[in-house]
């Protein structure tokens, strides 16, 4: 079984994909200041975080079972 082969491999890429696609939507539509001076924020940039670390974790598991099964 190859690392590419692996289901775990490219669900963690999916959800780093997704993550980035989250950070793009965030800095593109929101982040800023309004006309008051209150800060603009969404739910993107938390649920950027949550993906990029749950993906991060998935491809480690993914690296250390490909490792230790060679």
């Amino acid at each position: 079984m190859t690392l590419k082969s692996s289901r775990l491999f490219w669900g963690s890429l999916v959800l780093l994909g997704l993550a980035g696609l989250c950070q793009l939507m965030e800095r593109t539509f929101y982040g800023g200041l309004d006309e008051n001076g209150v800060l603009q924020e969404s739910f993107f940039l938390p649920l950027s975080v949550m993906l990029g670390i749950v993906g991060l974790v998935l491809l480690l598991a993914s690296v250390f079972r490909y490792i230790f099964r060679k």
